[in-house]
């Protein structure tokens, strides 16, 4: 009794639900079967109803392709779990399926060298309606090596590129046809599949749709800074989001200088070394993005392998966005020198900080003859508007001695600004900080400090 439109939309109710689960793709074939008016309704509701014929394991192309209406085809092994290959019935599936080009809108599966090497003449020819490309090596040691001509027809509708150890020479080329693109996720990099940051930054020009952009290179990614001062115009990305790298960091000092993204929301930066010539493109590309180029809260976490810098941006249309640089670095005594000097390309962005967080863990005690304690006023030094400082575990002593020298004038100059000083998991005042705590009292620039444990902190509000 149920009118045609009602039925379209509980079955699309029931499509969105199967997805929110994540329970694997819309059976929508056993609606089908229900009767003859649920299947005329189904299948004249193709678009609205997302209507696709899935092929995955255990489900060969051959005996249902004919089956059902001209629909599109996605051919979907996803890495269920670690040890899941593709066996040879698998792969004759995947090449029978192959055969359909006009119709696959979505390729997801674990390539071998043999099934690259088997599927390159199927691949050369246009996919009209291919939307999802996520290819990934299915040998865990060496790289897939996608050969060339791989996609070299058009794909007008690609929308999400997703590789993982995948070595793909003609990808910038592949790129300049997908002006729909959305996502490009490109992960362990291997050295093989190397393209410079000038090749990709044309590929990316006239993306006005993607928002993900994530580049994640296999170790050593060896580069050269580009001394070229005229660089051509920057490729705008008016709808990027998120931006994620990992790699050498003239490789993406490089990339940031020919790329411009103003509504950038997430920045996620790690490098394989140490920046010798610090990171100003970097700190310039941050300058140009609208959203996040005045971060409220600046957060520094010191690790036995590395250090993290994470900047908290208050934005309009959302509750907060982040930068966050991550740096390898072992030696402890070494850790803050390495913080100032990134600290300094950063300045611009600091100066208007009102809450800093310093953490390490318990263990990592800088106190003694390995570091000279008075480093850390030249680290407070682009802090100028910080009003609340916090810091935790191992540092607590070595801060304390620090300020135990700002006496006098000084006192105006280090952390003019700060009205509360919280040290967690210090049973009470170091007797070394109350030279600082009187000094700022006679400057009429008094700090409240105030001795917590660390299990108080609240870690679900870092963006407050």
């Amino acid at each position: 009794m149920l009118p045609d439109e009602l039925l379209v939309e509980i079955f699309d109710s029931h499509r969105l639900a199967i997805m929110d689960d994540s329970s694997g793709p819309w059976k929508w074939h056993r609606l089908a079967h229900v009767c003859r008016r649920w299947r005329h309704i189904i299948f004249t509701s193709p678009r609205r109803l997302d209507l696709q014929l899935v092929y995955t394991y255990k489900n060969p192309v051959r005996k249902t392709l004919d089956l059902w209406p001209v629909l599109p085809i996605s051919i979907s092994y996803p890495k269920s779990s670690p040890n899941r290959r593709l066996v040879s019935e698998d792969e004759e599936n995947v090449l029978a399926a192959l055969k359909h080009p006009d119709r696959i809108c979505e390729i997801d599966l674990s390539m071998s060298r043999q099934l690259a090497l088997k599927s390159a003449g199927s691949m050369g020819v246009s996919f009209p309606v291919l939307e999802r490309l996520y290819i990934r090596s299915q040998d865990t040691i060496r790289p897939l090596n996608i050969p060339i001509g791989f996609l070299g027809g058009s794909t007008p509708q690609l929308r999400d590129i997703h590789l993982v150890s995948a070595s793909f020479p003609t990808l910038p080329v592949l790129l300049l046809s997908c002006q729909a693109l959305v996502s490009l996720q490109l992960d362990d990099i291997p050295i093989a599949g190397y393209f410079s940051p000038e090749q990709l930054a044309i590929s990316l020009s006239g993306m006005a749709q993607l928002k993900s952009l994530r580049l994640q290179f296999i170790p050593p990614n060896s580069h050269e800074r580009s001394l070229d001062v005229t660089l051509p115009s920057r490729a705008i990305l008016p709808a990027l989001t998120e931006f994620e790298f990992k790699g050498n960091c003239e490789y993406v000092e490089d990339l940031v200088s020919r790329i411009d993204a103003p509504a950038l929301e997430q920045i996620n930066v790690t490098f394989f070394e140490q920046p010798a010539f610090g990171i100003p493109r970097l700190s310039r590309f941050i300058s140009r993005t609208k959203e996040v180029k005045s971060p409220h809260h600046t957060s520094i976490r010191l690790t036995e392998d590395d250090i993290a810098i994470t900047q908290y941006f208050r934005r309009p249309t959302s509750d907060s966005g982040t930068f966050r640089l991550q740096i390898p670095c072992e030696e402890l005594d070494r850790q803050v020198p390495l913080l100032i000097h990134v600290c300094r390309h950063l300045s611009e962005l600091l100066s208007g900080v009102e809450r800093f967080d310093i953490r390490a863990l318990p263990r990592l005690s800088m106190e003694g003859d390995e570091m000279d304690t008075t480093v850390w006023l030249e680290l407070f030094r682009p802090f100028r508007g910080v009003k609340k400082l916090e810091v935790t575990g191992g540092l607590v002593s070595s801060i304390a001695s620090a300020l135990e020298r700002v006496t006098g004038e000084m006192a105006r100059i280090v952390l003019p600004a700060m009205r509360d000083l919280h040290l967690f998991d210090s049973p009470s005042v170091p007797a070394s900080i109350e030279p600082f705590i009187a000094a700022r009292q006679l400057c009429n620039r008094p700090v409240a400090v105030h001795y917590e444990r660390e299990d108080s902190l609240d870690h679900s509000s870092e963006s407050d």
